[in-house]
């Protein structure tokens, strides 16, 4: 014997089917979005070579397939920042499934040696270990603190003295330096009043004969000792 539905069943019925065919449209519908907003490509763009640059990619390689949008940015940095080679960089999402990242391959800037190790440090302010050896950059020598380092190197910069004059930079535990100057000529710096300092430097530099000059200490405020 066949069942016979009523008026208010047939109703009830239909609506229920209704109901599963918009949640099937709609869980495909969903899928459809995901799927789009995957991300299918990490492209890198730098002035390093190509090996870097693999090492790089592989390290992104987590975020392939997850969603354009629930990706922070900070996520992807933090990689980034994990090779220290890395100066700066750009991070563009190009929606709906691609990020392009530009960096630029930081610039060294002066070699020391830890526990009889070469290395050398970066304008980021980071250890850099490297197999090729530079003579022509300046050697830290002593306690070696890289913010302390980036400071004094942008005070010789900013008071227009040339960097590339100074062979040595000796680090003391007070955070004083003792500058090493083209032939041998010794700088001593106090302790405060830098900027002050290198530009008094400066003006010796470029009015006094420095041929019989082998110190210059600038340790005692409103003092120059010559020697």
């Amino acid at each position: 014997m066949m069942l016979q539905l009523t008026g208010r069943q047939k109703i009830y019925c239909y609506l229920f089917l209704i109901l599963i065919l918009i949640s099937f449209h709609n869980i495909n519908f969903s899928d459809s979005v995901n799927s789009l907003f995957k991300i299918k490509e990490i492209n890198i763009h730098s002035n390093t070579n190509e090996i870097s640059n693999k090492e790089i990619s592989d390290s992104l390689y987590q975020f392939k397939d997850l969603n354009i949008f629930q990706i922070s940015p900070d996520e992807i940095k933090k990689t980034l920042e994990s090779f220290n080679y890395i100066g700066n960089y750009k991070i563009k999402k190009k929606y709906p499934s691609l990020i392009n990242i530009e960096y630029e391959r930081t610039k060294i800037i002066a070699y020391y040696f830890e526990n009889n190790q070469k290395f050398y440090l970066g304008e980021n302010g980071k250890k850099i270990k490297k197999k090729t050896i530079d003579d022509t950059l300046p050697l830290i020598v002593g306690d070696l603190k890289p913010k302390n380092f980036l400071d004094l190197r942008e005070g010789i910069i900013l008071n227009k003295l040339n960097f590339k004059d100074f062979t040595k930079f000796f680090s003391f535990k007070s955070n004083r330096w003792d500058l090493e100057y083209k032939n041998k000529i010794i700088i001593k710096l106090p302790i405060d009043d830098l900027n002050l300092s290198l530009n008094l430097l400066k003006e010796i530099i470029e009015k006094l004969d420095l041929e019989n000059i082998n110190i210059i200490d600038l340790r005692i405020k409103n003092n120059v000792i010559l020697s």
